[in-house]
Formats: structure tokens, C-alpha cells, sequence
């Protein structure tokens, strides 16, 4: 039947090609998919410690916000101001008003909303997380559903403070730490320099052409229903041909094969060049369209390579509140020094999107970045105003460039008896989970604990 032969005719063409991956899950597509060019991508970047108010939080209003001040933590993203939306005063409801607080919770309930569950023995949430459900929707069109990293090798193995990807049953979802591994799962199978791969791309949009034409004329000799059938595949021909010549898929090139000097997984002094990797290889693939949501972690235990040996979490995170100078002054420039590092590989993350063209933008223009941490004060050991930035284009579903504050002029703890007890204004970030999960058309009035419901006011 003519359908059977445009599908059969299309899986020729692209077969044996550096490109078919990225495009042969169109033949599968609705036609609403097939007309999507810009697809909308998810990426949820955790990093740990807490923070410091009074550097992390942005001075001025909405949209005159300021990033730019002395020892400002967000400062490293100041050249992607219109590209971020910070959040300030939002809050791990779900951990503190049932009794918990602390580390452990944070990356459990950071992408799933959930209360902890304890039963096993260990701390696990009671839902899937943001990312597998937003894999779930979107991610049967690409070669692979999501992809979860980390970028260093701590604790042995998958622990309660790195991992942030869990499945429907509330299990980890394995992440991979070599660069080297996730090269092979996302590029093996393909082939070709930047030129050939460029070359292949203009042959096959010839060859797109004909097959297009030679469909339309075909479509003249049918009846309305076959006709109909023949309308499904001619819009998703045209869509790879749009493809084709758009730049950002000519950008679609195999990425060269990661270093073996940055094999030692567990040397810290690796940890930088382990991250540029990982990062690399998510911008790779999401300009080949090969997954449209990323889970990533980046710890910290120590970093050398600013000048920082001490122990983070026990020697400067837990030192914040000293009172003795000069050493107060000195263990908090020190915090901020660690979390500007890692509002700087943010930045290069965006960077790297943003140099790859899509449509009259780019990649970055049609990705949400959630940036997240598991700690509002690092000292106070509270979920309490948890630092939290959406990053990116969003595709135009939020409205980027501008600070929220969500609790204004208000102490957050105040006259609070502790957990276990409601918040006055407490904003809840499962609202923020539910927003990015309806943006990328999950059905859902709440995420993770029923509690909670509706979405965040002010983000469209």
C-alpha cells in the first residue's frame, strides 16, 4: 500500500547514514510531531552544599534584576541574563512540613516532589521523577528516551546525595560517570567527518525532494481515504526536509572520542574536565535530536583547581554561621567561590547550546534548564529557599529574564516552631514541577505529593 512504500522508501534512504538516527523516529511520529521543528528539551542540572543568601540572591526587581555585584554567586551567568529566571523563595515543603530536613532529602525530592520513604531502609521517593515522566511523554520520538550523568566518582556507587532520576516505583535510574561510555551508547553507531556528514545531509535533501514530488503526483491517482494516508507521510517528508536544511541539523556531526587522560574517574582533579565532557556530549546530542531530556549532578567534595582542599560540605558548608573573624569572611568567600563555579559551568553548558542554530535561533532558545540544590542556607541546614534557576529559551513557554520573588520582604522562619509545621507563605516547588511537566504537555494538575497542587503563578 502506498503508506507501507513511503515508509519503506524514506528507511532506504536514511539507512546506512550518519543522520538516520536523528530522523528515522519521524516515520513513527504523529502528524503533530512531524511538524514540530523546534522540539522542546528538558535538562535538570543539581548541584550541592546551600548557599548564601545574601550572594546568591539577586538585588533590584523583576526585570532589573542584578546579578552583576561583588561576589555575586550567579555572576558567571551574567552574560546569559535574558536567558534566566530566578526563583527566589522557593521551598521543599514536602521535607520539612513532614518532619524532615537536611541533605538526604533534597536530591530525592528535587525532580520528584515526594515525601522520603524510609520502609526499605533506605531514602527513596514514592513516584517517578520529572525527567522519566517528561521522557515518557517526548522521548518516544528519539533514539533515546533520557540520559542521566554524573561527573564524578564518589561514594562507590549510586547514594542518596547524587542521585536525582528515579523510575515510577521509585528506583534509581543508573546514571553513567565515563564520558567515554556515553560517547559509545549516543555516537557508535555512527560515522563520518563534519564534511562528509554535511555532504551525506545535501545529497539525502535531493533525494528528499524527489521523493516529495514523486508523492504528490502519486497522490492524484488515489482515492480520498489512501490519499489521506499519503498526507500523513508527506507532512513528515516535509518536516526532514526542513531538517535537512536547517543549520542546526547540519551541526549533527559525530563528536570526537573523549580523552583517556581523564579516565581516573575518581581523581578529583578530574572532575572539571569530566564535566566539559558530559556537557559537550549533551549539546552533541541534542543538535542530532537524539534525546530531549538530561538528568546531571555535580558534586564536590573538594575543588583543588580554585584553590579549595578542605572538605566542602564539613569544613566550609557546615562553617558558614562562624562568628570569629576574620576566619567568618574567609570561609564564606570561600562557599562562594564553590557555588560560582558551578553557576560558571552553567554558563558553558548555555554556551554550548547557544552555538548551535535551530530555526531562526537556537538550541538553547528551545531548552529548559532547571538548576536546583538541596539546601536554602548552607549553615542552617534547612529546605528553606532553595536557590533555584530555570535557564534557556524555554521555547517561549516562560517568560525568561526576570527575578520572582515568591516570598517578598518576609523572614522565612520568623516566629516558625520548627518542622513538622506549615510555613506562613511557603511556596511549594512541586508547583514548579508541575509547570515545566504541563510545558511539555503532561497532562497534570500537581506533581509528585498529592498535597500539593496547581502550578507557579507568575512564570508565563
Amino acid at each position: 500500500m502506498p503508506r507501507d512504500i513511503s515508509r519503506r522508501s524514506i528507511l532506504k534512504l536514511l539507512s546506512g547514514t550518519a543522520m538516520a538516527a536523528p530522523f528515522a523516529h519521524l516515520l513513527t511520529s504523529s502528524v503533530a510531531e512531524a511538524a514540530d521543528a523546534a522540539p522542546l528539551r528538558f535538562i535538570a542540572l543539581f548541584t550541592p552544599h546551600g548557599v548564601l543568601p545574601e550572594y546568591w540572591t539577586p538585588k533590584g526587581g523583576e526585570q532589573d534584576f542584578n546579578i552583576d555585584f561583588e561576589n555575586s554567586v550567579l555572576q558567571p551567568l551574567q552574560r546569559h541574563r535574558s536567558k534566566l529566571l530566578v526563583l527566589d523563595g522557593l521551598d521543599y515543603r514536602v521535607l520539612y512540613e513532614h518532619g524532615r530536613t537536611g541533605h538526604e532529602g533534597g536530591p530525592v525530592t528535587f525532580l520528584t516532589g515526594s515525601q522520603v520513604v524510609v520502609d526499605s531502609g533506605d531514602e527513596l521517593p514514592s513516584g517517578a521523577s520529572l525527567d522519566q515522566v517528561i521522557g515518557n511523554t517526548v522521548g518516544g520520538v528519539t533514539q533515546f528516551r533520557s540520559l542521566q550523568l554524573h561527573a564524578f566518582e564518589q561514594f562507590g556507587a549510586q547514594h542518596v546525595y547524587n542521585s536525582i532520576s528515579f523510575t515510577e516505583n521509585g528506583s534509581r535510574v543508573p546514571f553513567e560517570l565515563n564520558p567515554a561510555n556515553v560517547y559509545k551508547r549516543l555516537f557508535g553507531s555512527m560515522g563520518g567527518s563534519s564534511a562528509e556528514a554535511q555532504a551525506i545531509l545535501l545529497k539525502r535533501k535531493s533525494l528528499m525532494d524527489y521523493l516529495i514530488k514523486d508523492a504528490t503526483r502519486l497522490k492524484k491517482r488515489l482515492a480520498a481515504t489512501e490519499g489521506q494516508k499519503l498526507d500523513t507521510h508527506l507532512a513528515a517528508l516535509r518536516d526532514i526536509e526542513r531538517r535537512l536544511t536547517n543549520t542546526g541539523a547540519l551541526g549533527c556531526v559525530k563528536p570526537e572520542e573523549p580523552s583517556e587522560e581523564l579516565s581516573d574517574l575518581g581523581d578529583i582533579n578530574n572532575m572539571p574536565g569530566l564535566t566539559k565532557l558530559h556537557m559537550d556530549l549533551v549539546a552533541r546530542a541534542f543538535a542530532c535530536d537524539l534525546t530531549r531530556v538530561v538528568t546531571m549532578t555535580i558534586p564536590g567534595p573538594s575543588m583543588p583547581w580554585i584553590g579549595i582542599d578542605e572538605d566542602i560540605h564539613n569544613d566550609i558548608a557546615h562553617r558558614t554561621d562562624t562568628q570569629a573573624e576574620p576566619e567568618r569572611t574567609a570561609i564564606r568567600l570561600k562557599m562562594v567561590k564553590v557555588q560560582q563555579w558551578y553557576a560558571e559551568q552553567l554558563a558553558l553548558l548555555m554556551d554550548s547550546l547557544a552555538a548551535i542554530p535551530e530555526g531562526s535561533g537556537s538550541v538553547l532558545d528551545n531548552t529548559v534548564i532547571l538548576w536546583g540544590n538541596e539546601l536554602g542556607d548552607a549553615a542552617g541546614h534547612m529546605n528553606v529557599s532553595i536557590p533555584t534557576v530555570l535557564a534557556g529559551g524555554a521555547g517561549g513557554k516562560f517568560r525568561m529574564g526576570r527575578c520572582l520573588r515568591l516570598r517578598p520582604g518576609k523572614d522565612p522562619l520568623g516566629s516558625w516552631p520548627g518542622p513538622g509545621s506549615p510555613l506562613p507563605g511557603a511556596v511549594e516547588h512541586n508547583k514548579l514541577l508541575t509547570s515545566i511537566a504541563q510545558a511539555f504537555g503532561v497532562n497534570a494538575d500537581r506533581f509528585g505529593h498529592p498535597d500539593y497542587t496547581g502550578t507557579l503563578p507568575g512564570l508565563t
